[in-house]
C-alpha cells in the first residue's frame, strides 16, 4: 500500500487515479478487526465488519435508535414475553432460507462461545425462544426493557454452522449471512474484500465491490486518500484537517460520538503486576485497592489539557458514561478538577510519600490519539511522584490482553450505543461473571455488591422514571468510588472524495452501505 501511495504521487499519476469513477469502494480503516466470527469477540471493529455480512433482528441507525432488521416489528406481550415478527422470504447468501432455528442457534452461540469479550451481556436475560409461524416469542428471566436493543448486537448466522470453529469463519467457509455483502477475501491485518449480496432483502448498496483496507498509520491513511488510492478514511488525524479542508477534491464528515475514553485500574489482585517500589521491586500490596490512590490519580490528570492539546479540541470532557442529562446519568457528577498538590498529599496519606513506579498500557492504533493520551497521562502521573512508563501495542494484541485483565492500569473505551447507561454499567463495572453475562469488558475486575444489586434492579425495571433513577444512583456509586476514570468523548472524523457522502454515526462504525454517491 505504501508503494502504491508513493507511485500515485508521481507526476501525472494522481491525475490518472482521479480520472477514474469509483466502482470498487476502497475504505481505509484505522483499527483492524480481529475475527470474522460475529460471536467471538465484541468490539467496534469486529462488530462493524460483521454488520456488512450478517444481519440482526433489530438494527441501530446512525443515532443508535432501534430499527427493524430481520424482524419487521416487535411488541411486549407481558413483562417477561416479547413477540418479534420475522420478515418473510429472506435467504442466506448460500441460498438457504432464513428461519427461527437460525435465530435460536445464533443467540445461544453468542452467549456460550468461549470468549474474553463475550456477547453474554446481551443474551443473559433470554430464557427461551419459541416459534409460531413467522412469530418468535422471547421469554426473559426477568423484565428486560432493553431486549430489542440487546438483540441488535447479535448477528444471525446459519444454523448449520452452530458448532463451526472461528477459523472457518475467517476462511470464509462459514461466513454465511443475510447481510448486504458477502465475504470474498480476508487477509488479517491487511484487508477484507466484500462483494454485494445480489439477493439481499433490503436496500441494495451502490457498490458492487468493497475493499476495507487496514491502514493503522494515520499519515499513510491520509496519503492514500490524497493520492486516490482510497475513497474514504476514518479517524482522520488532526494534523491533516487543514490539508484536507484546503483540497477541493475532498470533504470532512464530523460528529459527536457516544464513545467514552477512560482509564481502568486493576482492583482485584492483591499484588498487581505492573506497580513497583522505587527500587523496581513489585509492590507487596496493590495500591489501586486504596481509594486514596485512585483519587490521587484522578486529581493528577488534567482532562482539559488532554482535550485541548492532545485531542486539539476535537473531544468533549467526560465525567460519566454519557453527557449529563442523558438517560441514567446523575446531575451530581462533575469532571474531576486538576489538583496535583492534593494528589501528592493523598499519595502520602496512603503510604506513598515518595510515590511508586507504574507501567500504563494502551493500544497504539485503536482510539483517536490513543498512544498520545497514554503518554500524556504518564507525564501527569510522573509529576505527582508516580514514575510512570508507557507500553503500547497494536489493537490486535491489546484487545485480548485487556479483556483478560492482564494490566495494572490501562486505557479503554466504550461506545454507549443504547443512549442510556445500563449498557456500560453492566459491561464495564459490574462484577465479572462469564455465566451471568456481567462485567464482560470489566478490564480492572472492579467488584461492588451494592452496585451489582442496583444495576440488576434497574435492568429489570420497566417503568422508565424508576429505571432512570436507579441508573443515576448506580452512576454515582461508580464515579464516586472511581471504579474507572472517564476522560472524554471522542468526535468522529471521516474524510472522503467530494462526490461521496457519509452520515456520521454515534457508534463510529464505518459502514460501506452507508457511503452514498452525492
Amino acid at each position: 500500500m505504501k508503494m502504491a501511495a508513493g507511485m500515485a504521487l508521481l507526476p501525472g499519476a494522481a491525475t490518472v487515479a482521479w480520472a477514474q469513477p469509483v466502482k470498487r469502494l476502497r475504505i481505509g480503516l484505522a483499527a483492524p478487526n480481529t475475527t470474522i466470527d460475529p460471536h467471538l469477540q465484541s468490539n467496534a471493529p469486529n462488530n462493524a465488519l460483521a454488520t456488512h455480512i450478517f444481519d440482526s433482528l433489530v438494527v441501530n441507525d446512525e443515532a443508535s435508535r432501534s430499527k427493524p432488521g430481520l424482524a419487521s416489528s416487535w411488541k411486549t406481550i407481558d413483562e417477561t414475553h416479547w413477540e418479534f415478527t420475522m420478515r418473510p422470504g429472506i435467504k442466506f447468501s448460500d441460498g438457504t432460507p432464513f428461519s427461527a432455528e437460525d435465530v435460536k442457534v445464533s443467540i445461544n452461540r453468542a452467549g456460550t462461545i468461549p470468549s474474553v469479550a463475550s456477547f453474554r451481556t446481551y443474551t443473559r436475560s433470554v430464557k427461551s425462544i419459541t416459534a409460531s409461524g413467522n412469530k418468535l416469542i422471547f421469554e426473559t428471566t426477568a423484565p428486560d426493557p432493553l431486549l430489542p436493543n440487546s438483540l441488535s448486537r447479535i448477528r444471525i448466522i446459519s444454523a448449520k454452522h452452530k458448532d463451526t470453529p472461528s477459523a472457518e469463519f475467517n476462511a470464509g467457509r462459514a461466513a454465511i449471512g443475510t447481510g448486504p455483502y458477502v465475504l470474498k477475501e480476508y487477509v488479517p491485518g491487511s484487508h477484507v474484500l466484500l462483494v454485494r449480496n445480489e439477493s439481499y432483502w433490503g436496500e441494495k448498496s451502490p457498490w458492487p465491490e468493497v475493499q476495507l483496507r487496514i491502514v493503522t498509520d494515520a499519515g499513510a491513511r491520509v496519503a492514500n486518500l490524497l493520492s486516490g488510492e482510497l475513497d474514504l478514511i476514518d479517524e482522520v488525524p488532526y494534523e491533516a484537517l487543514e490539508r484536507i479542508k484546503g483540497d477541493k477534491r475532498f470533504h470532512l464528515i464530523t460528529g459527536i460520538s457516544s464513545r467514552v475514553v477512560y482509564l481502568a485500574f486493576d482492583q482485584s489482585r492483591d499484588v498487581t503486576p505492573f506497580a513497583f517500589d522505587l527500587n523496581g521491586k513489585p509492590l507487596p500490596k496493590n495500591p489501586f485497592k486504596d481509594p486514596r490512590v485512585r483519587q490521587a490519580i484522578d486529581l493528577a490528570i488534567s482532562r482539559r489539557a488532554i482535550v485541548d492539546r492532545v485531542m486539539e479540541g476535537n473531544a468533549v470532557l467526560a465525567a460519566q458514561f454519557l453527557p449529563k442529562g442523558s438517560f441514567g446519568t446523575s446531575p451530581k457528577i462533575e469532571p474531576a478538577l486538576y489538583d496535583p498538590n492534593k494528589a501528592r498529599a493523598l499519595l502520602a496519606e496512603a503510604g506513598f510519600p515518595n510515590g511508586f513506579k507504574l507501567t500504563i498500557h494502551g493500544p497504539n492504533n485503536r482510539y483517536v490519539n490513543d498512544a498520545k493520551i497514554v503518554q500524556a497521562v504518564a507525564q501527569m502521573l510522573t509529576r505527582v511522584g508516580i514514575a510512570t512508563t508507557v507500553e503500547v501495542m497494536p489493537w490486535s494484541v491489546y484487545a485480548g490482553k485487556s479483556a483478560n485483565a492482564e494490566f495494572s492500569f490501562c486505557l479503554g473505551s466504550w461506545g454507549v450505543n443504547t443512549g442510556e447507561t445500563s449498557n456500560p454499567l453492566v459491561a464495564l463495572v459490574t462484577t465479572f461473571n462469564k455465566e451471568g453475562g456481567t462485567g464482560a469488558s470489566n478490564m480492572g475486575r472492579y467488584s461492588n455488591p451494592q452496585l451489582d444489586a442496583k444495576v440488576m434492579e434497574a435492568t429489570r425495571t420497566i417503568d422508565n422514571a424508576k429505571r432512570g433513577q436507579l441508573l443515576a444512583d448506580a452512576s454515582e456509586i461508580v464515579f464516586t468510588d472511581r471504579a474507572l476514570l472517564p476522560l472524554h468523548f471522542e468526535k468522529g472524523l471521516w474524510a472522503a472524495r467530494k462526490e461521496l457522502g457519509y452520515v456520521a454515526r454515534a457508534d463510529q462504525y464505518t459502514l460501506a452501505m452507508s457511503v452514498k454517491k452525492t
